[in-house]
């Protein structure tokens, strides 16, 4: 509690610039005051070698005030001709285990945000990230609980803990797979995409009114011990069928299974407690399960829960693929811009839900000038935002894994659209200059950053390699301002 006269001072003195730059004040039965020791956030990117697609990651998180990242499998080659992608994907899920293996049990509770290496964008704060993330929990923990019963839930130690990103569609498998069938419904609105939520309305993209239920394997987010345990039955599940396929497939694989599992305990424990109405025919989860499928997991002797959900809403991570007609890059101050975005999709005035959030909102403002950089005092509304125009969500990150008609190319076509892109130089300039501070206050304690130096990344062994080691000879595509190579002033 010795800190808490500083997270009190601190908050003060952001409510009073924050009251400066927007002319509103925050409300103080908003702030969470933390009450356990601060916990520490690792940011983990898969990534082999050198990219201008890596570095756009690195450059946006570091510019947002996320960790310096640990960049796993560097200087690893991959070319098996029998593997999935020369055997890289199976190297991400043994990478991020070794790393987490690495932890100490006391850094248990830490939070792991891990990312795919060349092809993710960070557009929102760290504290917004990690805000949503407890959000995203507490809810599901309330749904489990009123789906699974009290008693299901306590002594089966079922609790969310890890959130991947979802997609529309489910991939690989076959639609009776339990990655398919056996996954919770989408906790958005079942009138989302108006009266054809749903259903395949035969447009070019199959997928255009569907909600995103299905796990997408690019983002992931949670707690260190959740992780190792995840990360140590993927790895299980690569070696023995190395074939098996990406790391998509055996996640997703995972997430199934789990589903199956947590279906096994609700109707064993209705069993056991006689509530036998509960199993009737008419009970709305009783044909969802393939009955060889919850035999197979009733015949096991270990569990298959690993605390797994998704973010339904996007608002941790989107992945524009099968998503690709949804989304937009909106200026929230700019209503004309935002009726012609409704129009396109026929969203009427009342169904319109492009505002901006809150917990962006009131983070730091995105561009302030220190007196000689030549910046202009932006806020949140005023910069240009990848967002979901049917939901609403404005993700943290953005994955660019869409693929259809060439749109992998809009890592480059639309990377100045981003809106610290044209700033990039002077931004990365005034983060070597700020001092480390807090990353947010969430879930009841402090997030800090795992690494005291900046300018950089880590590799596997935790060597520091300075941002030329891991960037240099991209300034031309990252910066796009003809002033050559960036270097880091300091790594403090």
């Amino acid at each position: 509690m010795a800190r808490l006269p500083v997270i009190v001072g601190s908050f003060i003195f952001t409510a009073i610039m924050f009251v400066f730059f927007t002319g509103t004040a925050p409300t103080i039965s908003h702030i969470e005051i933390p009450q356990a020791n601060p916990g520490n956030v690792h940011l983990l990117i898969p990534a082999s070698g050198k990219d201008e697609n890596l570095c756009k990651a690195i450059v946006g998180a570091a510019i947002l005030g996320y960790p310096s990242p640990k960049v796993l499998n560097w200087g690893k080659t991959f070319n098996d001709e029998h593997l999935v992608s020369g055997g890289s994907h199976i190297a991400k899920i043994s990478g991020v285990s070794s790393y987490l293996e690495s932890l100490s049990p006391e850094q248990d509770d830490d939070l792991i945000i891990m990312t795919d290496g060349y092809d993710t964008w960070f557009q929102l704060r760290p504290e917004t990230l990690i805000q949503r993330y407890f959000d995203i929990n507490r809810r599901a923990n309330e749904r489990i609980r009123r789906e699974l019963g009290d008693h299901v839930a306590d002594i089966n130690r079922i609790e969310q803990k890890i959130v991947f990103s979802a997609q529309k569609r489910c991939w690989p498998w076959a639609a009776d797979a339990p990655p398919c069938y056996a996954v919770p419904n989408s906790t958005l609105p079942e009138d989302i995409f108006g009266p054809d939520t749903d259903t395949d309305v035969h447009d070019q993209n199959p997928y255009l009114k569907f909600r995103p239920r299905y796990l997408n394997s690019g983002v992931v987010v949670g707690t260190a011990g959740a992780m190792r345990l995840l990360f140590a039955e993927a790895v299980v599940r690569a070696k023995k069928d190395p074939n098996f396929g990406s790391d998509q497939n055996i996640f997703g694989s995972i997430f199934g299974d789990q589903e199956v599992y947590r279906e096994v305990l609700r109707q064993r424990d209705q069993s056991w407690f006689g509530r036998q109405h509960s199993l009737r025919s008419d009970d709305p989860r009783r044909d969802l399960f393939h009955e060889n499928d919850l035999e197979a997991v009733r015949n096991m002797t270990r569990s298959l829960e690993f605390g797994i959900g998704l973010d339904y809403e996007g608002a941790i991570s989107l992945p524009t693929v099968f998503s690709e007609d949804d989304t937009e890059w909106v200026n929230f101050d700019n209503k004309i811009w935002i009726d012609f975005f409704n129009y396109k999709r026929d969203i009427d005035d009342e169904h319109n839900k492009l505002v901006i959030a809150q917990d962006i909102a009131n983070t730091a403002v995105p561009l302030q000038s220190n007196g000689t950089d030549g910046l202009e005092l932006k806020n949140w509304s005023q910069v240009p935002l990848f967002t979901n125009v049917p939901t609403g969500f404005t993700p943290a990150i953005i994955h660019h894994n869409a693929h259809r008609d060439g749109m992998k190319n809009l890592r480059t076509k639309v990377w100045d659209k981003i809106w610290f892109q044209p700033y990039a130089r002077v931004l990365m300039d005034q983060y070597m200059d700020t001092p480390l501070t807090a990353l947010a206050v969430a879930g009841g304690r402090e997030w800090r950053s795992s690494d005291e130096w900046k300018g950089g990344a880590r590799d596997d062994v935790g060597q520091w390699l300075p941002y030329q080691d891991v960037c240099g000879g991209t300034e031309t595509e990252v910066f796009r301002d003809g002033k050559g190579p960036w270097m880091a002033s300091r790594h403090v």
